[in-house]
């Protein structure tokens, strides 16, 4: 019974991270930055990688925000440990960068 549950749990998480990410890319298209921005914080925060990577790279371009290379890589290094592949190859290439 506890494994149900938590798979189901598993599966509500996964279709909430989807959801932010479709949010937010959703809004970055229609160049709504801030909202852009949030919904890949949350995802981010709930702990998917890819909205880390997603944010790292709005700041690392300065995209609706002010350009901040430090928090780009502390994201990418966030998006690593979440095991999200281009947050660790965006992570590694920012220590090479200026």
């Amino acid at each position: 019974m506890k494994k149900i549950a938590g798979l189901v749990i598993a599966g509500v998480a996964s279709a909430c991270f989807a959801d932010m990410m479709g949010e937010g890319k959703l809004a970055l298209e229609k160049k709504n930055y801030s909202e852009a921005a949030n919904a890949f914080r949350i995802s981010c925060e709930s702990g998917n990688g890819k909205g880390c990577y997603e944010l790292g790279m709005m700041y690392e371009n300065g995209i609706g925000m002010a350009q901040n290379k430090y928090k780009a890589s502390n994201l990418y290094a966030q998006a690593c440990r979440a095991q999200e592949a281009l947050g660790c190859s965006n992570m590694a290439l920012s220590f090479d960068t200026p």
